[in-house]
């Protein structure tokens, strides 16, 4: 959030530093901008081609606007994590890769390449509002459209992409580290079964000799 607030800052004051003051103010939580007469409003008024990009965990409004969180709570209120985990295991973020960098900064991101291409040919600004809870909600899309398909018709854990398909798994190998199957079309599964009949002859045939 500072790089954001003292980017929109130089651009709108045709400065290329924020004073110390204002640089100390951008951490702080939302609507602090607006108390400082520098919200998006005021900004763009000055310069109407600043593109203002706002991030935040649970959004602008709403009961949890002002509450702190991390990434697994934003999963877990995107409905995300509940689609994560093992089959009669409790559900579990994977590292904070999702809402954190893909549902917010990547959703953010996009948001301003997006306004920077609309400037080019209205010469306006845009105020950009992203969040991690939404941007992670419209992220996994797929799994709420597919849900009644064979994809995810079955609980967590249970249905093919995520872990109930052995041919779409992870394995241990003979020297403790871990392999990755990924055999969902014909032609792969095929090549997984004659590996897999290979590997078991050849062990079949070394315990025979012993």
């Amino acid at each position: 959030m500072r790089f954001g607030c003292e980017w929109a800052m130089a651009l709108s004051m045709g400065t290329t530093n924020a004073s110390p003051p204002l640089q100390d103010s951008c951490s702080l939580k939302l609507s602090v901008m607006e108390k400082l007469q520098l919200g998006p409003e005021i900004l763009q008024r000055e310069n109407p081609r600043l593109i203002y990009a706002r991030l935040s965990g649970f959004g602008q409004s709403g009961s949890f606007s002002w509450l702190a969180g991390h990434d697994i709570n934003y999963l877990a209120l995107s409905g995300v994590l509940s689609k994560i985990g093992r089959s009669g295991e409790n559900p579990y973020a994977p590292l904070n890769l999702l809402a954190d960098f893909a549902g917010g900064g990547v959703m953010c991101a996009l948001g301003i390449i997006m306004a920077l291409f609309d400037r080019t040919r209205t010469g306006r600004g845009q105020v950009i509002d992203a969040n991690m809870v939404e941007g992670t909600a419209y992220l996994s899309s797929f799994l709420w459209k597919t849900q009644k398909s064979s994809l995810w018709e079955a609980p967590r854990g249970q249905n093919m992409l995520d872990g109930g398909a052995p041919f779409y798994m992870t394995y241990r190998t003979a020297d403790g580290e871990f392999m990755a199957v990924g055999a969902i079309e014909p032609q792969f599964y095929e090549l997984l079964i004659k590996g897999a009949y290979s590997a078991a002859s050849l062990l079949f045939s070394r315990t025979k000799k012993i």
